[in-house]
């Protein structure tokens, strides 16, 4: 009944906004292909995902409406891979139940979600956001230990893509030059719950960060930090994470990036993870979804972007576990289409290698096209 309401409110807004509302809407249509071979069989398989998203957006005064509302459809022999049975039977992190399939066949499964879906009040005490959001707190641009809420995989096949968690967020200036967080994310057993609190102020040139509070059963305490210096950019995350039945551990990350004329940009980055994971190999239900996970301590990591021209962009992300030696690189390319609607079309890779028993070199290459229209 939940899932019908909120697909009505999304839908209505958009045909039948409220008389006198500050009111707009967009949306996009998105088919992503994908192909690969299984991590359990190796047989072959071909993804595809058309996904229809539609965005409304309502403002009246200090309070402001703004939803996601998605539609997909999933083929191909991906729905009769081991990988698509684990990703099926995984628990959804998110505390409202506003997604579920619509219909599911061997050859088609039609499913739905609120992507995002916030209410925020502007009050003078600051501004309150509640519902379905992304919250990060992560300034790094490969690995973001920061990112507590909305973790996500460096390879993630669609890098702007985050599942969102439901939650209130706080959050006020401080002066000029800072803001004040705060969060909680509920869950349906207490001890799940997570709950925040951020500090940020530009000092002396370095944009800093404080973050502490409890996410599930782990207290988290973490510092970030990002500036320049002689034309060479920076940023640094560390995070401390205490499990309630486990030994603390340390996460953090260094980078230093450069944008050049010729529209050339890089960055260097690495990464320490104090808590490697026992067999990362066996989680594939993890590693289909996009989760981060890490099998070793040390990592090396290089990101270049550019955008040649209007009509043409492309991102390469190079990884290197340093401990095992096995390695990922990530080119994606995208195109604007020369056609009066905006077109986008994008076509990447990912290569691993390493020895079969390695972090990477035991993944399987695969191959992505990806269209997308906005309207």
């Amino acid at each position: 009944m939940v899932k019908r309401t909120c697909a009505a409110i999304a839908v209505s807004l958009m045909l039948a906004p409220p008389a006198g509302a500050d009111f707009s809407h967009s949306g996009s249509l998105k088919n992503l292909t994908v192909g690969s071979r299984s991590l359990v069989d190796d047989d072959p398989y071909v993804s595809n995902l058309t996904r229809l998203r539609l965005e409304p957006h309502y403002r009246q005064g200090d309070w402001t409406l703004e939803a996601a509302y998605d539609v997909e459809l999933v083929t191909g022999s991906f729905l009769d891979s081991p990988e698509f049975a684990l990703l099926k039977d995984a628990p959804d992190p998110r505390y409202w139940d506003l997604q579920g399939e619509l219909t599911e066949s061997g050859d088609l499964v039609a499913r739905h979600q609120l992507y995002r879906g916030t209410v925020q009040w502007r009050s003078p005490l600051g501004d309150w956001r509640f519902g379905r959001q992304q919250v990060n707190w992560s300034t790094a641009l490969i690995w973001n230990p920061m990112d507590i809420l909305n973790p996500v995989s460096p390879l993630q096949l669609e890098p702007d893509e985050r599942i969102g968690v439901d939650a209130l967020l706080w959050d006020t200036p401080w002066g000029a030059l800072g803001r004040i967080s705060a969060v909680h994310a509920p869950q349906h057993e207490d001890d799940d719950a997570s709950t925040a609190a951020r500090v940020k102020r530009f000092v002396a040139g370095v944009d800093a960060s404080v973050m502490a509070g409890t996410f599930a059963d782990v207290t988290k305490a973490g510092v970030g930090g990002s500036g320049s210096l002689a034309g060479t950019g920076w940023r640094m995350e560390a995070v401390w994470s205490e499990p309630d039945e486990e030994a603390s551990y340390w996460q953090a990350v260094a980078d230093l990036n450069w944008s050049f004329r010729n529209g050339v940009n890089l960055a260097l980055e690495y990464f320490y993870n104090g808590r490697p994971a026992p067999d990362p190999g066996l989680s594939l239900s993890r590693l289909a979804a996009g989760e981060p996970q890490y099998a070793d301590r040390h990592y090396t990591g290089l990101l270049v972007w550019q955008d040649i021209n209007p009509f043409w962009q492309y991102r390469v992300v190079a990884i290197r576990n340093a401990d095992d030696h096995s390695w990922v690189v990530y080119p994606r390319s995208t195109w604007t289409l020369p056609v009066p609607l905006e077109v986008y079309l994008t076509a990447g890779v990912q290569l691993f290698g390493g020895n079969d028993n390695s972090e990477y070199g035991a993944l399987n290459n695969l191959g992505l096209l990806e269209a997308q229209w906005f309207f």
